[in-house]
C-alpha cells in the first residue's frame, strides 16, 4: 500500500466532510431514517507523522416505537470504515 500524500489542514477538513456523508449514507441503508430521531456525528482527525488517525461517535437518537439495535449501528458504522478506506486509497494516496 501507499503511503499517504502529505495532508493539509484544508485535506482534513474535506475528508472529515466526506467522511460525515458516508457515515449518513451507510446508516441510512441499514436503518430507515424514518426510525432516528436524531442523528449525532463526531469526528476527530488526527494527522501526525503522515499518519492519519479517525475517531468517530455517532450519536444516534431512535423514534421510540423502533426496533433497531446497535448491531445494526455498528454493522453500518464498519460498512462506513471500508467505504472511508477505499475513499483514502482512492484520494489521498501517493
Amino acid at each position: 500500500m501507499s503511503k499517504l500524500k502529505q495532508l493539509t489542514q484544508d485535506d482534513l477538513a474535506v475528508i472529515s466532510d466526506d467522511f460525515g456523508e458516508i457515515l449518513e449514507r451507510e446508516v441510512s441503508k441499514f436503518i430507515s431514517m424514518k426510525e432516528l430521531e436524531d442523528i449525532d456525528l463526531d469526528i476527530v482527525l488526527s494527522y501526525d507523522n503522515e499518519q492519519l488517525d479517525v475517531d468517530v461517535d455517532v450519536g444516534v437518537l431512535f423514534d421510540e416505537l423502533s426496533e433497531i439495535t446497535q448491531d445494526q449501528v455498528t454493522k453500518a458504522i464498519d460498512e462506513a470504515y471500508l467505504k472511508f478506506d477505499s475513499y483514502i486509497d482512492e484520494n489521498y494516496r501517493v
